[in-house]
């Protein structure tokens, strides 16, 4: 399986981020992830990967300038809004914070590093999506429209840009034992019994998913969604059991 080559991943500092590094790096691809803080890129460079720090989305083509990165073949959105409260409730000045954090920068990252892959006319973009999309629990409302809003960003980007060899696809994953996901399974039990599959995506799928989706192969998967949540969104409530059948 031939890998797009070098990857930039932002959002490297979360689990999912750095096993899907690890897994790149043992393909043998240059791997750069892109932080927002000093303190993430600290702990990236302790666990042993390159990172930097951009202030701005728009400083990347300066920070990788004269680097393997400055013409990246492939980039990974791996970051996820942290706001999560009922809508009704977050306070004016933490929603304009979540829409320039959630929203806005996603959309200037993107912009910038699909400029830096059309020199090269080759470029892959892939976006970490949640099926809390389509189902969000009480409370996800901002989480989710933050991921809808990507998925729309990344599927325009495919159509524009696929005629100069730039493609695009979002992956919606379901629950996964990781991360951000191990405080909210942690008090919640039974949940895989729900999943068809019968088990919760675990980090080794979601990273085997991924790079396929970064493969030569796999470019005609353009913007679109791919889910992975072992068949969950397809699935409904069992109907209550008719006792007057018992009768």
């Amino acid at each position: 399986m031939k890998l797009l080559d070098p990857v930039l991943i932002r959002g490297m500092s979360c689990e999912l981020g750095q096993t899907l590094a690890r897994a790149l790096v043992a393909e043998g691809c240059r791997v750069l992830g892109i932080c927002r803080s000093e303190e993430s890129r600290t702990r990236l460079q302790e666990a042993g990967f390159e990172a930097v720090c951009a202030e701005a989305p728009e400083v990347l083509p300066a920070l990788l300038a004269g680097t393997v990165f400055h013409a990246p073949k492939a980039f990974v959105d791996c970051a996820h809004s942290q706001t999560e409260s009922l809508v009704a409730a977050l306070a004016p000045e933490q929603i304009d914070r979540w829409s320039l954090e959630d929203i806005a920068a996603r959309a200037r990252y993107l912009r910038t590093v699909v400029r830096l892959m059309l020199p090269g006319r080759e470029g892959r973009c892939l976006f970490i999506s949640s099926a809390a999309l389509a189902a969000p629990a009480r409370g996800q409302g901002y989480y989710a429209a933050a991921k809808a809003a990507g998925e729309a960003l990344y599927a325009s980007v495919g159509l524009e840009m696929a005629g100069r060899g730039i493609t695009t696809c979002s992956l919606r994953l379901g629950w996964m034992d990781a991360g951000r996901g191990h405080a909210y399974l942690r008090n919640r039990t039974g949940l895989a019994g729900l999943v068809p599959t019968g088990h919760l995506v675990s980090l080794e799928e979601a990273c085997g998913g991924l790079l396929y989706l970064l493969s030569q192969g796999a470019r005609s998967i353009n913007a679109t969604v791919v889910t992975m949540d072992g068949g969950f969104s397809q699935t409904k409530p069992e109907a209550p059991q008719d006792r007057t059948a018992a009768l």
